[in-house]
């Protein structure tokens, strides 16, 4: 006779117990006798409405003949082994502490409103309960990781993602770079006929430049390192990605909208914002009756020769256009244009990282997210998502509008972005100083380790479902660990980050690695300059 197979998931690992808070429809705890049960991992049990599956919030051992640690003491003091004289193993238990999330029954999910009753029989909750119960998108989802302890992969469907809007937050080395890299891998290997987006990453630390550079092999490597192919494990990506450095980027001043110029120029008054949007619209007309597009020198000309401005305030906004010039970015077009950077299945990186002036920074950054959005709107540009990393410095919370430039689009495309197919990404590590409108807005959040308590209150505040328990776990998770909440989920979810595919940054290194070739790359130099020395003598 054939072996019977089992499905250990589902079999019996505790019992629900009576306790001072339970159970009741927002805890259950359940005492463990066989087995082993993690924080962080997913159990169901029979429920009069289907199956109910919560979430393990904490797991807490205890032992009576440990209570009272004076007897512990005096026991350990006196020489005598309290294991030998007590049975002491016979009497540890390993209790779990749970949040039901929902029940399921038949396709249907719905919330929790009563307890289960003690006695009650609980098991680790299965794959198939998982996947359907947190609403995984199997055929055509993003694979972002895996639920640990489950050997379950989390797999998003794009448009619960994106649609809504992404924040991922996270500390300094929580792993947020790697989880970006993870999902733009995703969106770029997606196939045509499963619906690609265009992806355009504002890249303050040139931490993406990796996705644009062919990949290396190195000796005794195989393959070539072209299309999307693999070498040594290692997919490329360069075909499918653009690369802007800042220092190649010119703003066209014909494309600058009156509103842009306002808010680059602090202190701009109403008469003299109508005085300037009146030469702009006639260097306009004449452009378009041939006289060619126009830089901010033309502008400065238009206003010396508009006999109703005033004298003093044509000195001011003279003075104020020469201050944005000597930025270096505008000029008569736009390069690159805003069609080559967003194409759908494609990756453009526009480095920030050789420009130190913030101002400079939020200019790029409201200029393009700006032109994307009206494009968008008038489909003209495929669907995108923008990623904006250290979103805190380009959407700032209670900073003037001056020190603020790129604020108020990112918060528009936050509110709006999404009937036009319109999506923003904001990662952060500080999000107490990241805008709370664009925060709140984003129907996605995506939290890796956070300790410092205002980001933790502030991420409490604007994060659907995220509770004083869940909080807490979010402060032990280890690197590479993640809870995703929001729109993307049924329900919020662990998770541990997969291995991205692409290749490491140039930035990412260990302080033990950059201090070795600092003093490699010396000696070298050294070196060269003894042997040019010796070679003259």
């Amino acid at each position: 006779m054939a072996e019977k197979i089992i499905d250990k998931s589902m079999e019996e690992i505790g019992t629900v117990i009576s306790t001072l808070e339970g159970p009741s429809p927002g805890s259950v705890d359940f005492i463990v006798y066989t087995g082993v049960i993690h924080r962080g991992q997913f159990v169901e049990m029979d429920y009069a409405e289907g199956t109910l599956v919560a979430l393990v919030t904490n797991v807490m051992k205890s032992n009576r003949y440990f209570e009272r640690f004076e007897s512990v003491k005096e026991f350990e003091r006196s020489g005598t082994k309290i294991f030998e004289q007590f049975p002491t193993q016979e009497w540890e238990y390993l209790v779990a502490m749970t949040r039901p999330l929902g029940s399921y029954d038949k396709g249907l999910i719905k919330r929790s409103t009563f307890p289960p009753s003690p006695g009650t029989k609980v098991r680790i909750a299965t794959r198939g309960t998982l996947e359907k119960f947190l609403g995984f998108d199997l055929e055509r989802g993003l694979l972002l990781g895996e639920i640990e302890h489950h050997d379950t992969p989390v797999k998003l469907n794009l448009s619960r993602l994106f649609q809504k809007h992404l924040a991922i937050l996270a500390m300094s080395g929580a792993g947020k770079s790697n989880l970006s890299a993870v999902m733009i891998e995703e969106l770029l290997q997606r196939k045509k006929d499963h619906g690609r987006i265009g992806v355009v990453v504002m890249d303050p630390h040139g931490e993406y430049r990796a996705f644009a550079e062919p990949v290396r092999v190195s000796e005794g490597g195989k393959g070539k390192g072209m299309g999307t192919g693999s070498v040594q494990g290692i997919v490329d990506f360069s075909s499918k990605t653009r690369f802007v450095r800042a220092g190649e980027i010119q703003i066209g001043v014909p494309k600058l909208s009156i509103g842009l110029l306002a808010a680059l120029i602090p202190g701009l008054s109403a008469p003299q914002r109508r005085d300037l949007a009146r030469v702009i619209d006639m260097l306009r007309r004449e452009m378009k009756e041939g006289m060619g597009p126009f830089d901010f020198g033309a502008v400065k000309a238009g206003i010396s020769r508009d006999a109703e401005i005033k004298g003093s305030t044509k000195d001011a906004l003279i003075g104020w256009v020469m201050s944005l010039e000597q930025l270096g970015l505008f000029g008569k077009t736009d390069n690159p244009g805003i069609t080559d950077l967003v194409r759908p299945g494609q990756l453009t990186v526009i480095d920030l990282s050789d420009v130190i002036d913030l101002k400079k920074k939020q200019i790029i950054v409201a200029y393009y997210a700006r032109k994307l959005f009206d494009e968008r709107r008038l489909k003209k540009v495929p669907p995108f998502t923008l990623i904006c990393e250290e979103a805190h410095q380009l959407a700032p919370e209670k900073v003037s509008k001056e020190g603020s430039i790129s604020k108020h689009v990112i918060e528009t495309i936050a509110r709006e972005g999404r009937k036009f197919g319109a999506s923003i990404c904001l990662i952060s590590q500080r999000p107490v100083n990241l805008s709370t409108t664009a925060l709140s807005q984003c129907g996605t959040h995506i939290i890796l380790r956070v300790t410092n308590p205002y980001d933790l209150e502030h991420i409490k505040q604007t994060s659907e479902g995220i509770d004083q328990r869940t909080l807490d776990m979010i402060t032990s998770l280890r690197t590479g660990e993640a809870i995703i909440v929001g729109e993307a989920v049924n329900y919020p979810v662990f998770f541990k980050v997969r291995k991205k595919l692409s290749q490491d940054s140039h930035h990412e290194t260990t302080l033990e690695k950059s201090a070795v070739e600092f003093e490699e790359q010396r000696e070298e130099a050294e070196k060269d300059v003894k042997d040019l020395l010796y070679s003259r003598q």
